[in-house]
């Protein structure tokens, strides 16, 4: 039998058989769905905030991390009286941690296996890549954090199907290359980049406004607001270094206590040279 005969024989065959279970192949995208991805911006590749570059989980930061990071580093929530107060007891607290053992400091309060703070789902010591659809925008990061940002058009649910999160329910709208994205139910444990917890009411919101800005660098504008906690909103701008050292994702989640790549022995950030 000619190999093209035997070819469309072996591919009649297995479209019977697939047809005959019900497995029927997906139907190639309609012209629609083709003409929706090609209006989305193209936000490919591997990134990490400028505040991490060149800084291993558990390490300090790099000093062009501590460059880029200074207006983050420098920033102060406009927190009202009750709340300024809590601000006021952990920061001491975190200060007499890092006093009693300045070789070992306390590890912030998200290790990969916890139920993170909210933030760290966008600005975390990872490497991370988007995924853009018709539908939906996903940023998935290398310790854990997965995020849902929904652009199909749908409301939030209503407050009777909500519960708080670590990612809360987020959706978006594209404005141009400009994803606006809203958030609410979050699980309001906030650790912004003075490294220890502080909890917010359960009226936190975030507002994103995230675009690329030329080839190498994503911008997000964050506005955090809670009118329990806050006198009024308060605004981040966070930048992602497009990584190019690297060619793919490695899951660092590490949940094993045993494992010398936990930096984290005890609640406290310890460098393992031996064992």
């Amino acid at each position: 039998m000619p190999r093209v005969s035997v070819v469309s024989t072996i591919v009649g065959g297995i479209a019977t058989v697939l047809a005959a279970s019900g497995c029927n192949p997906a139907p190639p995208p309609s012209s629609e769905r083709v003409a929706a991805y090609q209006k989305l911006p193209d936000w490919s590749g591997i990134w990490e905030p400028t505040i991490f570059v060149g800084e291993g989980i558990g390490q300090a930061l790099s000093p062009e991390g501590l460059k880029a990071g200074g207006p983050i580093l420098t920033a102060k929530m406009p927190l009202n009286a009750e709340w300024q107060a809590k601000f006021d007891a952990a920061a001491r607290a975190q200060a007499a941690a890092v006093q009693a053992d300045p070789d070992h400091p306390p590890a912030p309060p998200y290790p990969p296996c916890s139920a993170a703070p909210f933030l760290l789902g966008i600005a975390a010591p990872a490497l991370s890549q988007w995924r853009i659809t018709p539908e939906e925008v996903t940023y998935i990061d290398t310790v854990g954090f997965i995020r849902h940002i929904y652009t199909d058009g749908r409301p939030h649910p209503p407050a009777d199907e909500l519960w708080p999160t670590k990612m809360g329910d987020s959706i978006g709208r594209w404005e141009g290359d400009t994803l606006m994205v809203d958030t609410i139910a979050i699980k309001p444990r906030l650790v912004l980049f003075t490294f220890f917890a502080l909890d917010m009411s359960d009226k936190l919101r975030f507002r994103e406004r995230i675009r690329k800005n030329g080839d190498d660098e994503i911008q997000n504008e964050l506005t955090v607001e809670d009118p329990v906690a806050m006198t009024g909103p308060f605004t981040l701008t966070l930048k992602y270094a497009r990584v190019k050292d690297a060619t793919r994702m490695i899951d660092e989640t590490e949940c094993d206590q045993e494992t010398d790549r936990n930096p984290i022995v005890n609640g406290r950030f310890t460098a393992i040279t031996e064992r």
